[in-house]
């Protein structure tokens, strides 16, 4: 948890039997290394005004250790419910997509 009062009583509201809470911050911290869907996001230019982005990552990296990225479909069906107000769909897909072939299912987490 966290050390500052307001952010310990918003985490014990949004999971309050959570032992430990997940952020993109984290995803990208854990080993002083960004992920690799966070390196393809970047390369393949995924994010343009960066407002959704970490959404986004939670919800790639969440799909890809539920090994559900079978297709494209399947990856746009999953991150439905993120929007982008920058229209980078194609470009989160193709970023999904090319770790998801790597074989990325590590949620490092």
């Amino acid at each position: 948890m966290t050390s500052t009062p307001e952010l310990r009583t918003a985490s014990r509201t949004l999971a309050p039997d959570a032992t430990e809470i997940t952020t993109a911050l984290v995803v990208i911290s854990r080993d002083g290394r960004a992920h690799p869907m966070q390196e393809a996001f970047v390369r393949h230019d995924a994010f343009q005004c960066g407002y959704c982005t970490p959404a986004q990552i939670m919800s790639a990296v969440a799909l890809l250790a539920e090994r559900r990225a079978k297709t494209d479909e399947d990856i746009r069906e999953f991150m439905s419910g993120n929007l982008c107000r920058c229209a980078a769909y194609p470009n989160i897909v193709a970023a999904i997509r090319e770790v998801a072939d790597i074989g990325g299912t590590d949620a490092r987490v």
